[in-house]
């Protein structure tokens, strides 16, 4: 008996440590601190920061996107070897095959290394940064680091623990770099135009808009294999018969009663540039309410934002590949032409065609992967609480927090929330909804973070 427990004693002693381990091995990492016991904050002022550059920016969707995409890429990345079963997204998502590599031997401050790789990964993320934000991004991280040598650390342990944290935002950098951005950042391709051939196309000149980055589907996506991955059905046929399922769907548009709660809806999920800055952002806010409501830990909160920005990032992907497949003309266009020239939507109309809808694919994916970590939960939504909006119905209007009895409905319900603002038709809306569904079930999937 006791050679047998010897043997399995040194059978424990040997294996080796790392951020990742095959299924059927026994793992622990040794550790001086643990990234369970640190604060959610220090991630939340990541994220707020982030938050905030892309609303100050004016930007759009996809690029809202990709931001909290590497966001929680990096503040995964920099706490899950502080987890005894921690495991890097190496190997796991699409070209990140290797992690930063860190040292068993050494003492390192979770906090520490978080600040550090978000000080090396933020300014590499805003199109235009500016200095003054460039000076936002040095602040956080020397306050955060302060805030942690507070606690006793060792010059070592701090030196060590920043070391790391730059060596895993370098890697994350890398592929910021070869991601496909940078090649479409200037290109501005010539967009098919709309002529009696094709009625169904998508006129930005006939409504003084700029296409939003019709390239964008070529960007590398995280999870998904690709920007086709999840592909919706085709929309309904373009007809101007009323017998149609195309006409009916713009009828139904038109025919939205302007009522207190249907107003209240649209604006709810309206996150045009300058407010939320896009329906990411409006998520990345549900995630953090949702950890500061239950008082969640930095590694419970990393874990948290990487999901969620796995599935933006990937979901507007998806959704652009189709938008500048199909070029679907917007309601607008096609109720003011064939039903009634004189109609307004109840929001504003986006820049970028209406097929499928980046609202709903949203709606489908962050969800899901949101359920994964709270279970069905009801919410008291508060991200556009006292924010003022303008809309072609006037404005401003100052808008009240919105209570859901769950994620799926809050999800369906900004899927709806993109018809009754009269800026999507119903199949665009529904087919987004499935895509995004798509997306968030292979995100859970394929992702494993060891807790």
């Amino acid at each position: 008996m006791k050679k047998t427990f010897t043997l399995l004693l040194f059978g424990f002693l040997v294996i080796p440590f790392g951020c990742d381990k095959t299924e059927d091995t026994l793992f622990v990492r040794a550790l001086t601190y643990k990234s369970t016991e640190y604060e959610g904050r220090l991630a939340h002022e990541w994220m707020e920061l982030g938050y905030q550059m892309a609303k100050d920016n004016y930007l759009y969707g996809p690029h809202a996107a990709r931001i909290y995409g590497y966001l929680g890429l990096t503040a995964w990345e920099a706490v899950c070897h502080g987890l005894e079963k921690g495991k890097s997204m190496a190997g796991q998502i699409n070209d990140y095959a290797d992690a930063a590599q860190f040292d068993d031997n050494k003492v390192y401050d979770w906090g520490i290394v978080l600040c550090s790789a978000m000080r090396t990964v933020v300014p590499e993320l805003v199109d235009n940064i500016n200095n003054a934000q460039r000076s936002q991004v040095d602040v956080l991280a020397s306050l955060q680091e302060a805030d942690m040598m507070k606690n006793g650390r060792t010059e070592q342990e701090r030196q060590d623990s920043k070391d790391l944290g730059s060596r895993i935002g370098l890697r994350i950098v890398e592929r910021i770099r070869k991601d496909g951005r940078d090649v479409i950042r200037n290109i501005v391709p010539v967009i098919p135009g709309r002529d009696d051939t094709h009625k169904w196309y998508w006129d930005p000149n006939s409504l003084g808009q700029t296409p939003v980055e019709p390239l964008w589907s070529t960007v590398r996506t995280f999870v998904i294999d690709n920007a086709q991955t999840c592909e919706p059905l085709a929309p309904f046929p373009y007809s101007e018969d009323p017998a149609s399922d195309f006409y009916r769907e713009a009828k139904e548009v038109y025919d939205v009663a302007r009522s207190s709660e249907n107003k209240a809806i649209a604006y709810h999920w309206d996150n045009g540039p300058g407010r939320t800055c896009s329906p990411a952002c409006h998520w990345v806010s549900i995630a953090q309410q949702l950890l500061k409501r239950e008082n969640s830990t930095l590694a419970e909160s990393a874990k948290t934002y990487c999901l969620v920005g796995f599935a933006a990032a990937d979901a507007f992907s998806a959704c652009w590949f189709a938008k500048y497949k199909y070029f679907m003309l917007r309601p607008v266009t096609y109720i003011r032409e064939v039903i009634d020239p004189a109609w307004n939507p109840m929001i504003g109309t986006p820049p970028y065609p209406d097929y499928t809808s980046g609202s709903s694919t949203i709606g489908g994916a962050a969800p899901l992967v949101l359920i994964d970590v709270f279970s069905d939960v009801g919410f008291v939504d508060k991200t556009h609480l006292g924010s003022p909006l303008y809309t072609p119905d006037g404005g401003p209007f100052v808008l009240p927090e919105r209570t859901f009895s769950s994620l799926t409905l809050a999800g369906e319900e900004q899927t709806l929330s993109r018809l009754i603002g009269g800026v999507h038709f119903r199949r665009a809306c529904e087919e987004g909804l499935k895509a995004g569904r798509c997306i968030g079930k292979t995100i859970l999937a394929r992702t494993d973070f060891g807790i």
